[in-house]
């Protein structure tokens, strides 16, 4: 059994993220905390919650983080994930109750207790977890592994920004976070546009069609998430649900190893991952790399195991 805790800002992807980990057997969902990103803290709570009720999943704590990134003001995204989060998807309000711990101190309890056989999957900016790593530096070696979304490494033909030409989403929206995690030492492997924009990686029309006409219950949820985002762009990037996969099975991806910075002052490369891709032995002032890239996935596999743990072919 896998353990893993997921820190999240539902989101389209991320509520796929989230059903495609509570329906997977090899992985215990340990907890689930919530962060501004895609939409506020207020409604990312809400829309966990939300899927959590929906799948019938109970005694899986969900704690509210970060309202703000820790020096900027939020810029969430609600023009591509709609004004609750969910895109065309309509669920009632949720009944759960969140836990009462706030997300760093579900954390670092979750740390506690499983030490390094938990895996965090964070799948939104990287807020919470750098605030955990500020409470207690220690998490970085006392975690088994840290999985992000996060990141446009430029190391595959698809390895550029998505809010800006060189930076992805997630470590844009708070690069202060990010540059504390890439720095702190854990253990860290990182899911980024280099993989989840690969076109073999991408839900397609065809696909949304075949899950149309299913007439489940969860497919017909799975449809209202994906449908305005597969009209509009031609096929839905999957990138929260593929770094979820990835941390339930490594086995999904090839990762290489990059020294990485994170960009935090530039005018035009704001929230940038720089990876060092050239030849170490020509280094000056050498360093250890510190993120797994990953740098390719068997997509024919993925695609399989999303369309059966999401959807429920």
């Amino acid at each position: 059994m896998r353990h893993i805790l997921i820190d999240t800002d539902p989101g389209i992807d991320d509520a796929l993220a989230l059903i495609f980990a509570l329906n997977s057997p090899e992985a215990g969902v340990e907890g689930v905390t919530t962060v501004v990103g895609n939409v506020t803290q207020e409604k990312a709570l809400k829309n966990a919650l939300k899927i959590l009720e929906f799948l019938g999943v109970e005694g899986v704590p969900v704690a509210p983080g970060s309202t703000r990134p820790l020096l900027r003001e939020p810029r969430v995204a609600e023009e591509i994930h709609g004004k609750t989060g969910l895109g065309g998807a309509v669920l009632p309000e949720p009944r759960l109750r969140p836990d009462e711990r706030s997300a760093v101190g579900l954390i670092l309890d979750k740390v506690e207790e499983f030490g390094r056989d938990l895996t965090l999957v964070a799948i939104g900016p990287l807020t919470n977890i750098a605030s955990a790593l500020l409470v207690e530096p220690r998490l970085a070696e006392e975690v088994g592994r840290l999985v992000i979304m996060g990141g446009a490494f430029h190391v595959t033909p698809y390895g550029f920004g998505n809010v800006t030409p060189v930076a992805e989403f997630n470590i844009w929206h708070d690069p202060e976070a990010a540059k504390i995690v890439f720095d702190s030492g854990i253990p860290l492997t990182a899911v980024g546009l280099d993989v989840t924009t690969d076109p073999r990686n991408r839900l397609s029309p065809e696909a949304l069609r075949e899950i149309e006409g299913l007439g489940t219950r969860r497919a017909c949820l799975v449809a209202d998430l994906c449908r305005d985002l597969v009209h509009r762009f031609g096929g839905l990037n999957l990138h929260d649900p593929l770094a979820v996969a990835a941390a339930i099975d490594p086995r999904l991806v090839r990762t290489k190893p990059y020294v990485v910075d994170v960009e935090t002052r530039g005018e035009l490369t704001l929230g940038m991952t720089i990876a060092d891709r050239r030849d170490p032995r020509r280094v000056w002032r050498r360093r250890e790399p510190n993120v797994d890239v990953c740098v390719s996935v068997d997509g024919d596999r993925f695609m399989e195991l999303f369309m059966e743990r999401v959807v429920g072919v």
